[in-house]
């Protein structure tokens, strides 16, 4: 008889909406803008619907929003929240905190280059998707290691969910932004030693 291959499950729950503009780049080492009205309903519903769930652990990202989020899934649960910065959203290194009209003049070469490759295009002091692959998945490999078994929720953001679900269900990477996570969403893979499981995508 095949032995069932012991698996550790991953929640990854994307933070709620903010107040932040859409069309302007994060810039978290200089602003962490707060969950807005409609984020905190968000995460309390986020926290409402893994209520069911027997979690073991919960990591976040050090930004506010994406610390709110995890609170209100404590204040529901239980337990306590262990931030990790590889979790944060994705660098952009000098157009941090930029419009993207301010990019496109700006920047106009640099521009240009990220709408031809941007999969490999990096503004200077940013990260590529790879890089960005890269710190995620060894913060996600720490935790594998930590704890091997259990449930765990990681409270991210959209860029580091999306290329972490595209790697552990091994799809070409160039497709990352085709995963829908919407705000305060939960996306869970159990993570297996041969194979990884897609357990479901963007639940709200």
């Amino acid at each position: 008889m095949r032995e069932k291959e012991q698996s550790t499950r991953i929640i990854f729950v994307r933070h709620g909406e903010t107040d932040f503009p859409l069309d302007r780049l994060y810039c978290d080492d200089k602003e962490s803008p707060p969950l807005n009205k409609a984020g905190l309903a968000q995460a309390e519903a986020a926290a409402i619907r893994l209520s069911n769930v027997s979690v073991d652990a919960i990591y976040a990202s050090p930004a506010q929003r994406t610390q709110m989020t995890a609170k209100a899934l404590v204040d529901k649960n239980g337990g306590d929240v262990m931030t990790c910065d590889a979790f944060l959203e994705r660098r952009f290194g000098e157009w941090d905190g930029l419009y993207f009209d301010e990019v496109e003049k700006n920047y106009p070469e640099g521009y240009r280059a990220w709408k031809e490759d941007p999969l490999n295009f990096s503004p200077e002091g940013g990260e590529t998707i790879g890089d960005l692959l890269a710190r995620v998945k060894g913060g996600v490999n720490d935790i594998l290691a930590a704890h091997a078994g259990a449930t765990v929720v990681i409270v991210a953001h959209v860029g580091p969910i999306r290329v972490m679900m595209a790697d552990a269900l091994k799809m070409p990477l160039v497709g990352y932004r085709q995963l829908r996570i919407d705000y305060a969403s939960s996306s869970a893979i159990d993570f297996g030693g041969r194979q990884n499981n897609i357990v479901y995508l963007n639940r709200v």
